[in-house]
């Protein structure tokens, strides 16, 4: 009958071995996965005469600069669901959107991406818009 041994040295290396690659693992597992994410929005404010800075009938361009090109940019304002009014996928770290007021309780306009943790938010004056076709009467 033959006999075989280890050496300690190759014992240890194989051990060694075993408990790094298990500490990978669970390294991989535990790490938080990146989320996509809205860094700024900013709406282009037109040419708005009266009282408030937006009005109801007339549109605006909103812009969401991304960290990550890959997902969906989906716009909303305050009092919508996420579903929104705009949904943009981005082209080198910028998604726009084209934004008419609902209404004039409208406080807030959101842009985020899926997996976010929060959506970036650009708030709002609206008045009752009369849209003059280069301009925009908001009072």
């Amino acid at each position: 009958m033959t006999r075989t041994t280890k050496s300690p040295w190759s014992i240890r290396l194989a051990t060694g071995t075993a408990a790094l690659a298990v500490a990978a693992c669970v390294t991989a597992l535990a790490a938080p996965q990146a989320s996509a994410t809205v860094t700024s929005i900013t709406i282009a404010p037109g040419l708005s005469l009266g009282a408030h800075s937006y009005g109801t009938t007339c549109s605006y361009t909103v812009t969401a600069q991304v960290d990550d090109n890959s997902k969906t940019v989906y716009f909303y304002e305050s009092g919508q669901g996420s579903t929104g009014f705009a949904q943009a996928q981005p082209a080198n770290g910028i998604a726009t959107a084209t934004w008419t007021p609902s209404s004039t309780n409208v406080k807030y306009v959101y842009a985020f991406q899926p997996n976010a943790t929060t959506a970036a938010a650009q708030p709002v004056d609206v008045g009752t818009g009369i849209n003059l076709g280069s301009s925009c009467a908001a009072t």
